[in-house]
């Protein structure tokens, strides 16, 4: 097989960077370059690191932690002929931002938010949170959503590294958002929009995206990935639930204690039916909160069959990835036996 020596002899490049919701716009987007006719690689970063070429997800295997160095190893084992590619931009430090966009060259960056996030080494807010991400753009062209074009931290830092901007209108989901952000670049590539859109769409759900899941008399609102309130609150406002009749699980990460003190205020100052703190145990619970051991999937279904509604955010990693991919497993599997 013939490698990619140098990433600028691969023609399209879009770099995917923002707070959240990277790995799912990149599997869109290579989904959606290869449906316009571009043979397209991607990759995937976060808790379940992937690489995507023709269609199929292959998970990355690690002897140790991930490294952003990673990123440029990738780009330089593309394979020859590759006409496309997407990469999730996997730095969190501010200073190591840059790197992704410096190795990668890309034609477009897409931008798909600044929530507040990583507040140990971005500081606290969305404005930080925009300095350290549209700090690491290096210029060119920017696709982003409208709303996010308009926050005055974003379009000041761009305007001043020379970027232009290209809007597109935010979706009424974090679907249609990413979806409006993949017609915007294949817009900005001169590619069929419309072939691109239809393969999108057939892209199945990533494993951690929102969904809600029954177990027995239960059901289990899946947004761990969500990792800042105000996209939790979003999420939790789409089921249509009271909080009164919630019972609330908040997964903690000892990696991210700044996430559980951002989370605080949402998860103290409403009248859930009940606060449960699961994963890592922190050194404060939240006012009214509980830690509840979860050690395993099978404990997890049976906290949401006898609890009832359920609404899980805070991290994906751990007993929460666990119990989506043993689901995963047994569904495909149940499809195998039908086939």
């Amino acid at each position: 097989m013939v490698f990619c020596s140098a990433p600028d002899s691969t023609p399209i490049r879009i770099l995917v960077t923002g707070s959240r919701g990277k790995s799912s716009l990149v599997r869109l987007l290579t989904a959606a370059l290869d449906g316009a006719g571009v043979s397209a690689a991607g990759r995937i970063t976060g808790v379940l690191p992937r690489e995507i070429s023709g269609g199929k997800e292959t998970l990355i295997l690690r002897s140790g932690p991930g490294s952003v160095e990673e990123m440029r190893w990738w780009l330089r084992s593309l394979p020859g002929g590759t006409e496309g590619a997407v990469l999730e931009n996997s730095a969190v430090d501010p200073e190591l931002q840059g790197l992704a966009w410096r190795w990668m060259k890309p034609s477009c960056t897409v931008l798909t938010n600044v929530r507040p996030d990583h507040e140990e080494v971005w500081g606290h807010g969305e404005e930080m949170a925009a300095a350290a991400l549209c700090g690491g753009i290096g210029g060119g062209a920017v696709i982003l959503p409208r709303s996010v074009a308009t926050v005055l931290a974003v379009s000041g830092i761009l305007a001043k590294k020379g970027c232009g901007l290209l809007p597109c209108p935010d979706g009424a989901c974090y679907r249609e958002t990413h979806l409006s952000l993949v017609s915007g670049v294949c817009s900005f590539l001169g590619l069929d929009s419309g072939k691109a859109l239809a393969a999108a769409r057939e892209v199945a759900p990533d494993i951690a995206d929102f969904r809600l899941i029954r177990e027995g008399r239960g059901i289990l609102a899946s947004a761990f990935s969500a990792n800042e309130p105000e996209s939790t609150e979003t999420l939790f406002q789409s089921t249509g639930w009271e909080r009164q009749e919630t019972a609330v699980l908040y997964n903690s990460r000892k990696d991210r204690v700044a996430r559980l003190r951002s989370f605080l205020p949402w998860l103290s100052e409403h009248s859930w039916k009940r606060v449960a703190v699961t994963g890592s145990r922190p050194l404060f619970l939240p006012s009214g909160a509980a830690f509840l051991s979860l050690r395993d999937p099978g404990e997890l279904r049976a906290f949401v069959a006898s609890e009832g509604k359920v609404f899980g955010c805070g991290n994906v990693a751990g007993v929460p990835l666990e119990y989506l991919l043993e689901r995963k497993e047994r569904a495909e599997g149940e499809e195998k036996t039908f086939d």
